[in-house]
């Protein structure tokens, strides 16, 4: 089923000229002062004269209940509390160039290997890479620009651009789980005009990227809640070189090996996303010193993806 909403989700606000704080939900209203909490966690409170500028938001009851759990899990402990800060996880038993050396022994010419590129990135036109990575980006830069989006939402076509978003998930190798894609395809059909148009809002708005990243995930009503690859794979496929595909379990082991703290939740939200790209820039500069050249950011993916795996650390280490 999909994630199930109060009966009177909370209210959303948000600051008329300070977008970047986020959207808010009201925590404390007294006579003289309204205190709100925002998405990046901060507290901020206002005398009545100011109360004009917070602007009630109209929003779904499942983003409403997305944005209050979001200001909640960003929010800072009071000074003297006793809530601490989860430790990270252990970090992984691999170094990165250990990482990098195991890469080379799988694809000794690195990401121009013949081999990598067949079995990876593929080549338009040929039976054997219909699904791999360089099919898939040819038909999201034909098929998903602003021009193209903006015709299906426009002209109600919801149910086409939901279609479309279906195929590139059950289209596009090694990337969303077939049940994850049936999911997404059994989406009720009065919550995919939402979905459409948040698909617009992700790719081509206006607003601060973590917030249209938080409602375009508070807009995928499927069964059981959208996973990471599901919420992620679109933006990765438009942008390349700047939005990651995520297969958190990868990423969170990346991050710990670079000293970056992933934020992991198991819920795709814009903080975790934010460290995983962050990551993935990072990975990006270490391979470029390295005397690699990832072509974006799936280059990247693989190779984490490859060097991480529970077979691929026990090799590069000489583990047991």
């Amino acid at each position: 089923m999909a994630q199930t909403t109060p009966s009177v989700p909370p209210r959303v606000f948000e600051h008329a000229s300070r977008k970047d704080w986020g959207r808010s939900v009201l925590l404390v209203e007294i006579p003289d002062k309204r205190t709100f909490l925002f998405e990046d966690g901060a507290e901020r409170s206002f005398r009545p004269d100011y109360w004009h500028k917070m602007e009630l938001c109209e929003v779904q009851p499942n983003e409403a209940v997305r944005v209050d759990r979001i200001a909640r899990r960003n929010q800072a402990p009071a000074p003297g509390s006793g809530r601490k800060s989860k430790a990270p996880p252990k970090k992984p038993d691999i170094t990165f160039e250990q990482q990098v050396a195991y890469f080379m022994k799988l694809y000794p010419v690195g990401f121009e290997d013949e081999a990598y590129t067949k079995a990876e990135r593929g080549e338009a036109g040929t039976k054997a890479g219909e699904k791999l990575k360089e099919v898939a980006l040819e038909r999201a830069e034909e098929h998903l620009t602003r021009k193209a989006i903006n015709k299906m939402v426009d002209g109600g076509l919801t149910d086409e651009l939901h279609q479309l978003a279906y195929e590139f998930l059950v289209g596009t190798k090694s990337t969303v789980q077939k049940a994850e894609a049936t999911r997404f395809k059994n989406m009720p059909a009065e919550t995919r005009a939402g979905f459409a148009e948040s698909l617009r809002e992700l790719l081509y708005g206006d607003r601060p990227y973590p917030i249209r990243f938080d409602s375009f995930v508070a807009a995928l009503d499927v069964e059981g809640g959208p996973t990471w690859p599901l919420a992620t794979l679109i933006q990765a496929l438009v942008y390349p070189a700047d939005h990651l595909f995520v297969k958190p379990t990868f990423m969170k082991k990346q991050a710990l090996i670079l000293d970056i703290d992933p934020k992991y939740d198991t819920a795709p939200n814009a903080t975790t996303y934010e460290q995983f790209v962050k990551t993935a820039q990072k990975t990006t500069e270490l391979l470029q010193e390295a005397g690699q050249r990832p072509r974006d950011m799936w280059d990247v993916h693989t190779f984490i993806c490859k060097t991480l795996s529970p077979k691929a650390i026990k090799e590069a280490t000489g583990g047991e």
